[in-house]
């Protein structure tokens, strides 16, 4: 391994940057998936986007360094550089695809059905949730009383409306990403493409995953999704 290292000190240095990035990358899934607000997860996330920087900026260094002793290193630049731009993808794109595995894990048609069971036990504006916040969760529901489906897609707070639920991922207070399932025959989407962008958001997505439930990544610019309701 030393002798490996010695003789290819460049090869290495490429390892450990697709490394790194491909780390970094799972673990946005992994965020994604479980919706986790471990400090330690959210700590190695922002490491990790440090640690891709300041490597990818090394291999800038050898670069400019094997230009001035003429080793045109064509290979490596090529590399590297494509680990640069495949490492600027928007990482909010690993958190939505961390989302939508753990739905599809767990049977979108069940998690959709009892969505709408909810909706029919409880008021409009019932919150569940993990803890007392701001209104409309100032006094939630306990989270047992979530169908299993929905606790296996580890939802946070889960905020029922007149004609649709909101599922909670990430931020039902502030930038809302979760799932939106709507009541039969109540579906204000229905007519729209299957995939929207929105624009002026590099990860604002409104997806149909089956018929009335949708993935749906608010515009930052918004309001909180419960004070602008869906039109």
């Amino acid at each position: 391994m030393v002798m490996f290292t010695k003789k290819n000190p460049f090869s290495i240095l490429l390892v450990f940057t697709a490394f790194t990035i491909v780390i970094e990358f799972l673990l946005h899934v992994y965020y994604g998936y479980y919706s986790s607000g471990n400090i330690l997860i959210i700590l190695s996330l922002g490491v990790l986007a440090i640690a891709r920087y300041i490597l990818i900026l090394i291999c800038m260094a050898v670069t400019i360094w094997s230009i001035v002793r003429h080793q045109h290193k064509i290979y490596f630049t090529f590399l590297w550089i494509l680990m640069a731009v495949f490492g600027q993808i928007p990482k909010g794109h690993f958190d939505t695809l961390g989302g939508l595995l753990s739905l599809y894990n767990n049977k979108p048609v069940q998690v959709r059905n009892d969505a709408r069971i909810l909706m029919d036990e409880y008021a409009p504006m019932t919150c569940i949730g993990y803890r007392r916040e701001r209104y409309p969760c100032d006094n939630p529901v306990a989270r047992d009383k979530l169908p299993t489906s929905i606790q296996r897609i580890h939802a946070g707070d889960v905020l029922i409306l007149q004609d649709y639920i909101l599922i909670e991922k990430f931020g039902l207070q502030g930038v809302f990403r979760g799932f939106v399932i709507f009541r039969k025959g109540s579906d204000l989407w229905k007519n729209e493409k299957p995939i929207t962008y929105e624009n002026g958001c590099m990860t604002c997505w409104k997806i149909r995953l089956i018929d009335g439930l949708y993935w749906y990544h608010a515009h930052p610019a918004n309001p909180p999704i419960f004070v602008s309701p869906l039109n």
